[in-house]
C-alpha cells in the first residue's frame, strides 16, 4: 500500500520555495518508508532517490485533512527528532501535499494505519 505526494520546501524568510520534494509513502512491515527525490525551480532533480524509515511504534498520529482545493496526510512523531532527517518536516510533524488522484489511496492508507495503531493501544 503506497501513494505519491509532494510538497514545497521554502527559503528561510518563508515567503517563496525554492525546491520540491516528491515522493512516495508506503508501508513496509512495521515501519513507514519515505522514498523522495529534492527538485529544483526548474523541475530538475537536485538529489538521488532518499530512502527514510520510521517505525509504525514511533507515530503518535496520521491524518488525512481535506481543505477546499488541497488534500494532505499530516504525520506526528512523539518526539521531533524521529522526522528531523526528512526535509521540511518541523517539531516532529510533516505534511504532504495529495494530488486529486492519489487521495483515495491516502486516506485508506490513514484509515489503516489508525486502526493498527487503536489495536495496539488496546493490547
Amino acid at each position: 500500500m503506497s501513494f505519491a505526494y509532494h510538497y514545497e520546501l521554502r527559503n528561510t524568510s518563508g515567503s517563496n520555495s525554492e525546491k520540491t520534494v516528491k515522493g512516495i509513502l508506503s508501508i513496509d512491515g512495521e515501519e513507514l518508508l519515505f522514498e523522495y527525490k529534492v527538485y529544483d525551480l526548474n523541475q530538475t532533480s537536485i538529489s538521488t532517490l532518499n530512502k527514510y524509515a520510521v517505525t509504525v511504534d514511533l507515530i503518535s498520529s496520521i491524518r488525512f485533512k481535506k481543505t477546499l482545493f488541497s488534500n494532505y496526510v499530516i504525520i506526528e512523531t512523539a518526539q521531533p527528532v524521529f522526522l528531523d532527517p526528512l526535509p521540511g518536516s518541523s517539531k516532529g510533524t510533516i505534511q504532504l501535499k495529495i494530488d486529486r488522484e492519489h487521495r483515495t489511496q491516502a486516506e485508506d492508507f490513514c484509515f489503516k494505519i489508525n486502526v493498527a495503531l487503536e489495536k495496539r493501544n488496546e493490547v
